[in-house]
């Protein structure tokens, strides 16, 4: 059976505002501690980034895993906008020496050889060599497998939704804290905050 390509989730599968991709890479013989410390720099990266950036692409969730002894590796990531912008962008904010550093790592990109850096090369320089980011969408998409079972308990909130409603929260509760409060939460208009709150 064909899997089905989708402008949501390329050929992952969505739940709600969410979609996943999940790639499996084999690694380059002989690769496997190269590999290794490409991910270790990449983690460093994407952690050093921050949410602010991260929401600016709908990353919500990448994870890479390395097993059969590094020969192989898995990447997992969960994103909230179309499959097609989540990677335009990526590309452009992440880098392509970025992807690059673990990348070459693997058979199938070492399969596309220099035809595929000196494509993406081109779009990140300006040049709007679109059938550049289209090599690099169908080397992930070659490796792209749909989810068998995908389920996000957050499917129906964005990112941004989550983050505005923790930071209700706090306001909320230091208005709970001040005593000055009390009598402000004492208007009829407030009964139902005050209810959901006690929850």
């Amino acid at each position: 059976m064909a899997t089905q390509t989708t402008v949501k989730s390329g050929k992952g599968t969505s739940d709600g505002v969410v979609s996943e991709l999940t790639t499996f890479f084999a690694v380059r013989s002989g690769h496997e501690q190269e590999m290794r410390a490409a991910l270790e720099r990449w983690s460093q990266y994407l952690h050093e980034l921050g949410p602010d950036v991260h929401h600016k692409i709908g990353l919500r969730e990448w994870r890479q895993a390395l097993f059969d002894d590094g020969r192989r590796m898995m990447l997992s990531t969960a994103f909230e906008t179309d499959w097609d912008p989540y990677v335009d962008d990526a590309l452009v904010v992440f880098g392509l020496d970025r992807f690059s550093d673990w990348l070459q790592h693997t058979v199938e990109a070492e399969a596309q050889g220099g035809e595929l850096k000196a494509a993406l090369a081109a779009v990140l320089s300006g040049r709007g060599n679109t059938a550049a980011l289209a090599g690099l969408k169908a080397l992930l998409q070659s490796a792209q497998v749909p989810a068998s079972v995908y389920l996000d308990v957050l499917s129906d909130q964005t990112v941004p939704q989550i983050r505005k409603a923790q930071q209700v929260e706090r306001s909320f509760q230091q208005v709970l804290d001040d005593p000055a409060g009390a009598s402000a939460l004492q208007q009829p208009a407030l009964r139902s905050l005050l209810a959901r709150a006690a929850d």
